[in-house]
């Protein structure tokens, strides 16, 4: 009776643990279905055994979250051997919004073998190719936000001569049956120093954004939104000037309450409207489609076609004043949510490829809404990358003048220019890698570009400078108007084949697996080393550097002369100026180890009371380089 009341217990237990469980993960997958993912999550992490489905979904959250740091750890935590090719096509995006393209290359390749599409692969692996071009072609560009901004999430951007018109639901605290107000941004030149309300008797109680006005002025076409059997849908109105006024008339007359119809666009004539839609006969999500006028109507709306639209969703179209069709999309393979893209007509009449222009238009997060000032060389886009999803901002890119500084590498006794060496350009603050041009110049001429607004401002560039045969060089470069050639001079090795260094190697009376690498011998009371010794620590770095798995151990031993414990502290001294050194080279701290000796090992029986001669009490003024096997 017993045994048995023991395993009803037990059996309660365990459909309790797997009733909360499941009751855990139904939550999640409704929250998750909701898009409620912040929530989802937390369900999921309160199901008691987080087995690889629910780890894959609260990776996917986060992924969709924009969170990329939280989604790599859960996507990571995965096993190898159950991981699907959709995992490691989100770890490539995620690799890929960290600007690391050969991780982000692999992974996608990974996925083919998992049995990913191959014409998704093959696109992929084509858009990573675009985007390191256009990260070089985009690194003078600088994104700063405007001076004016909206207080929470905004539905989108306009430029007018007297500003730009924004959307904005303003701050939490605003109780309100109209959500998104109109606000207009002005100020002297491109500054946007202040805001007031734009069009503010404009159907007081309705949800309205993503407004575009007609070249004459006299007439607005703008998103509003209504829900219809519980769903939120939106169609383009049209509001007419009227005195100053904005006087809201019937909406266009290819909108039906079937569908939705959204983020009206016009043409620089005015004549072509572009537009967002789910009506039917589409590829998926929201297309676009183009609507031509024809005296005071508009035809009946064409889908631009599968070359632009894709099973998800394509939005803000924005037609810009180099031709250009700009828009929005989160359904092509790019860097977070709504990424920025655009295409243009070829000879033919068609829309050529789709790009992505990569950084900094686009970030994990969306990017959307994007226009440009032809006379200022700007353009003007919408992101909510700053504040994590939270909060959009208006963001104002601008390609800065640059200017070209030349690398000349020389053979430091011949003079003579060095063909292909290893140059790399650190821009030291921000941490950041330059791209070099002119790189496989052979006459050892290498530039890179910067920014005209950095000169004489004090900002440090790193130039790292290798080459086989030669010591490597790291030479602080202050952009000056004043110097804009950097000279680096290289030093040849006497010895270039690693296995010279081998000869170098002496066994040394210490325990099993440690060989000394070579002496050093210093002054007593001379706190730096001479330029023999360094050259000898310097041949020890380069060693290493070949065998990085190997450790370092720095003996420092004293000669006989004062007292006992001023010379343990001197040979200490000396051992740590020497991992000082090596550090400074690029060492790894952590595989030096230090040993004191001071007195304790006299090599030529040179003691406190011996007849010996300086050089001979010098033999035991030493530091022992040894490598721990």
């Amino acid at each position: 009776m017993i045994h048995k009341l023991k395993l009803l217990v037990l059996f309660l237990l365990l459909y309790n643990v797997l009733f909360a469980q499941s009751k855990f993960e139904k939550k999640g997958d409704k929250a998750f279905l909701k898009k409620e993912f912040a929530e989802a999550i937390i369900h999921f992490k309160n199901s008691k055994e987080k087995n690889t489905v629910i780890i894959r979904k609260i990776a996917e959250c986060y992924f969709i979250l924009g969170n990329y740091d939280e989604s790599e750890k859960f996507f990571n935590s995965i096993k190898e051997e159950e991981k699907i090719s959709t995992d490691l096509l989100h770890l490539s995006q995620i690799y890929l919004a960290k600007d690391n393209f050969a991780a982000a290359v692999l992974f996608i390749e990974r996925a083919g073998e998992l049995g990913a599409e191959p014409a998704e692969i093959q696109n992929r692996v084509g858009v990573v190719r675009e985007l390191i071009e256009f990260r070089n072609e985009n690194q003078d560009s600088k994104i700063i936000p405007i001076g004016v901004q909206p207080k929470g999430k905004c539905l989108g951007i306009f430029l007018q001569p007297e500003g730009i018109i924004y959307s904005d639901t303003g701050s939490s605290t605003i109780k309100s049956d109209k959500n998104y107000q109109l606000f207009i941004a002005s100020g002297e030149g491109l500054e946007f120093a202040s805001s007031k309300s734009f069009a503010g008797t404009l159907e007081p109680k309705t949800d309205l954004g993503a407004v575009c006005i007609s070249p004459d002025g006299n007439t607005m076409y703008y998103t509003r939104w209504y829900v219809r059997k519980g769903k939120q849908q939106m169609e383009i109105a049209i509001a007419k000037k009227q005195k100053g006024e904005w006087i809201s008339k019937k909406s266009l007359a290819f909108c039906n309450r079937k569908y939705s119809c959204c983020y009206p666009f016009l043409s620089p004539d005015g004549k072509a409207m572009y537009f967002s839609s789910d009506m039917e006969g589409g590829y998926g999500g929201m297309d676009l489609y183009v609507s031509q006028q024809e005296g005071r109507k508009w035809t009946e709306p064409k889908n631009l076609g599968v070359s632009i639209n894709s099973a998800q969703n394509e939005i803000y179209p924005r037609m810009l004043s180099n031709n250009q069709l700009w828009f929005s999309s989160d359904g092509r393979a790019g860097y977070g949510q709504l990424d920025l893209f655009f295409t243009s007509k070829n000879e033919n009449g068609a829309w050529a490829q789709v790009v992505n222009p990569g950084a900094p238009y686009n970030s994990q997060y969306s990017d959307y809404s994007i226009l440009d000032i032809p006379d200022g060389n700007i353009q003007l886009f919408v992101s909510d990358r700053e504040d994590k999803g939270l909060r959009d901002r208006i963001y104002q890119l601008k390609k800065e003048t640059t200017e070209s500084v030349q690398i000349l590498v020389q053979d430091k006794q011949s003079k003579q220019f060095i063909k292909d060496v290893n140059i790399s350009v650190r821009k030291a603050f921000e941490n950041k890698e330059i791209t070099l041009q002119n790189k496989e110049n052979s006459e050892g001429e290498i530039s890179f570009k910067i920014p005209k607004s950095e000169f004489d401002k004090g900002i440090l560039y790193e130039i790292a400078v290798k080459k086989s045969g030669y010591i490597d060089q790291i030479i602080e470069y202050y952009p000056s108007n004043k110097k804009m050639n950097v000279e680096v001079n290289l030093d040849r090795i006497v010895e270039t084949n690693q296995f010279n260094f081998v000869s170098e190697l002496m066994p040394i009376a210490y325990p099993d697996k440690k060989i000394t690498f070579q002496n050093i011998y210093f002054e007593k009371n001379v706190d730096d080393f001479s330029e023999d010794a360094k050259k000898i620590l310097d041949r020890l770095y380069r060693f290493w550097k070949e065998f990085p798995e190997l450790g370092i151990k720095i003996n420092g031993h004293s000669d006989s002369k004062g007292m006992e414990q001023m010379n343990l502290d001197i040979s200490l001294q000396k051992a740590a100026e020497a991992k000082k050194y090596l550090v400074g080279k690029g060492m790894k701290p952590s595989v030096i180890e230090l040993g004191a000796w001071g007195e304790e090992f006299i090599l030529n029986g040179c003691f406190d009371d011996s007849e010996c001669s300086e050089k001979e009490h010098q033999e035991n003024r030493r530091l022992e380089l040894i490598f721990v096997l």
